[in-house]
């Protein structure tokens, strides 16, 4: 009998487990995460009980049956604590791994001159680098997602693990040969330390940057972007014209009607911009970055949260 438990424990869990990572996978989910997931939802739980009653009562399953099957359950509630524990280990352990495997050293980009720096490769930075390769155009992305910098690599792109608001990482990736970068991180304070570290480190850099609104477009404009982008400007004069095309206007005057927006938007970004004291980085600014680090991400993150509330 305590074999055919510890067999039927064995059975569940790795059921469990596989049909967690491969599910995972077919979601987007890394290896690693899928595992560590599976750690949590592979013992069973107390509607396996309620089921295995049923069971009983309408004679599909034996009692006897039944019984070794409640304890497989309950054995597997009671190590979860323990699974958890151990899916969260092994799967820090190999991003570990891989995170020191993909970390760039001088040596991987002392032949690049005049490239560009990629911060970021989420669905923005993915497009970018497989713009920049289609062009033949040199250019190193820095990414603090293990999986993504493994998507990235099995793409062909030079997609590396390091923090692009770090000046040591920056000079591995040749910063200072570099053309310029182009910033579309996930966080406010993400994209603001890594514009930060360009302006003070490497001040010839030219940096681009994806904002997530006007504000805090005219934060980046004030820490040293060249240029800021509102990330919803283009999508959503790209939905316009395909609206305005399904109602039969003529090409031409779908082209010109967006064309003016545009450029009125534009208009009205460097009107707001100006009066805050900057350029919203629609030209070259040679504002100085605030002398505190600390208290300058500490605003950010304030203001991103008073836009958000």
């Amino acid at each position: 009998d305590g074999l055919w438990v510890l067999g039927g424990l064995a059975i569940l869990l790795g059921l469990k487990s596989l049909v967690m990572i491969v599910g995972g996978a077919l979601f987007g989910l890394s290896v690693f995460t899928g595992l560590r997931a599976s750690m949590f939802l592979a013992p069973g739980g107390e509607f396996a009980f309620v089921l295995l009653g049923e069971s009983v009562r309408n004679a599909i399953v034996s009692k006897s049956l039944a019984e070794h099957l409640y304890l497989v359950v309950a054995l597997s509630m009671a190590l979860t604590p323990w699974l958890a524990a151990a899916g969260s280990m092994i799967s820090k352990r190999f991003e570990k791994s891989d995170s020191k495997k993909f970390q760039v050293t001088t040596t991987d980009t002392d032949d690049m001159k005049g490239h560009v720096i990629l911060a970021g490769y989420g669905r923005v930075g993915q497009l970018i680098a497989q713009l920049l390769k289609e062009k033949l155009i040199p250019f190193v992305c820095l990414e603090l997602r293990p999986e993504r910098v493994a998507e990235g690599r099995a793409r062909g792109h030079n997609v590396y693990f390091g923090d692009a608001g770090s000046e040591q990482v920056l000079h591995s990736v040749g910063a200072h040969r570099a053309a310029c970068a182009v910033v579309t991180l996930d966080t406010a304070s993400a994209n603001y330390r890594t514009v930060w570290a360009l302006k003070k480190g490497y001040p010839n850099v030219k940096s681009f940057v994806r904002a997530f609104d006007v504000q805090h477009g005219l934060v980046l404009e004030k820490a040293g972007a060249t240029a800021v982008v509102p990330e919803t400007l283009e999508p959503s004069l790209q939905l316009a014209s395909a609206v305005l095309t399904e109602l039969k206007m003529p090409s031409t005057e779908v082209v010109t009607t967006v064309d003016d927006f545009r450029r009125n938007h534009m208009e009205e970004l460097m009107t707001l911009a100006m009066s805050g004291g900057g350029g919203m980085g629609y030209s070259t600014t040679n504002s100085p970055p605030p002398p505190n680090l600390e208290d300058a991400l500490e605003a950010v993150e304030v203001t991103m949260k008073g836009k958000k509330l």
